[in-house]
């Protein structure tokens, strides 16, 4: 009996080889239909975000002030939706805004005439123009001769970037070329969407992810400062101050009038670089106009020692 089992054509053992295959076509059947119901629900778990398309076409830019850190802008921002919910522009937010106002909004409904969205039969199109201040540290270190770029952060604040991302209308979106920013002139103008990561979850109790992402769009303008009107006003008072010591070495007076001339250059150099400071707003580095003032001092207290030693020796 137990020689038969080992050998493969005996009837016995096709019979057992059957019944395994039989029960190998069984749990294979199984095992599809169960990835069949599976697999749905995986492909719903890692489903691509809602999106609008959105655009922004800036109509002001102003009020720079370096002493405060900030400036303001006005703009119009519109999106373009497949979908009537939800309306990307109500859960918008200005990051880093000192203000914002909202002076109109609008929303129309029709038919999809464009390759936008090309699955949808209609659009939404919403509209809405933007005042506002923002917060932006000027970088003055090479002033008069300073770039700087300019962000107007846009940053969806109810819906994570899993549900609903923004899409740039890089088409649409720009300024009028006529744009007077008074002795500045815009370089570079541009919009790019990221996702911006919160390690927080907000409180919300249906969030459990401890690194959250929010769709961001961001105005990037690049400007470029082309009038030198306000660096002559800063600064001639110390070129003022030092042309004046240079002649106190030269006049034929006694001690008392010549450094009377110095303290009085010196005191006027240090007042210049006063208000130079409060038009321009502090810093912690040196800037060009900084560097003028020190040189400037430099100069009248070393004048002011040499005339010291001309009168003792």
């Amino acid at each position: 009996m137990r020689g038969y089992l080992f050998q493969p054509h005996h009837p016995a053992v096709r019979a057992v080889v059957k019944r395994l295959h039989l029960i190998g076509c069984l749990l294979s059947a199984v095992f599809c239909c169960w990835l069949s119901q599976t697999l749905p629900v995986h492909a719903e778990a890692v489903t691509s975000p809602k999106t609008c398309q959105i655009g922004v076409y800036l109509t002001s830019l102003r009020d720079f002030n370096l002493a405060e850190k900030s400036f303001a802008a006005n703009f119009r921002v519109w999106s373009v939706c497949p979908f009537e919910t939800p309306k990307p522009l109500e859960s918008l937010k200005v990051i880093n805004s000192k203000e914002v106002s909202k002076n109109y909004t609008s929303f129309s409904r029709s038919e999809n005439l464009s390759d936008t969205f090309k699955a949808s039969k209609n659009l939404f199109w919403s509209e809405q123009e933007m005042s506002t201040t923002i917060y932006h540290n000027w970088d003055i270190k090479n002033y008069p001769f300073d770039r700087h770029v300019l962000q107007i952060p846009l940053e969806e604040t109810q819906l994570d970037a899993s549900i609903f991302v923004h899409s740039p209308d890089f088409a649409k979106t720009g300024y009028p070329k006529y744009l007077n920013l008074e002795g500045w002139e815009i370089r570079d103008f541009r919009i790019a969407q990221e996702n911006f990561p919160y390690r927080t979850s907000f409180g919300s109790p249906g969030i459990k992810r401890e690194l959250n992402y929010r769709s961001r769009l961001v105005i990037s303008i690049t400007i470029n400062r082309n009038s030198k009107t306000s660096f002559f006003k800063l600064a001639i008072g110390v070129y003022a101050a030092v042309a004046l010591s240079i002649m106190a070495l030269l006049l034929d007076e006694y001690f008392g009038a010549r450094m009377g001339l110095f303290v009085g250059t010196l005191f006027a150099v240090i007042v210049n670089m006063q208000s130079a400071t409060s038009d321009l707003g502090s810093t912690n580095s040196v800037t060009l106009i900084d560097f003028i003032h020190m040189i400037a001092i430099i100069y009248i207290f070393i004048s002011a020692i040499l005339l010291v030693a001309h009168s003792l020796f």
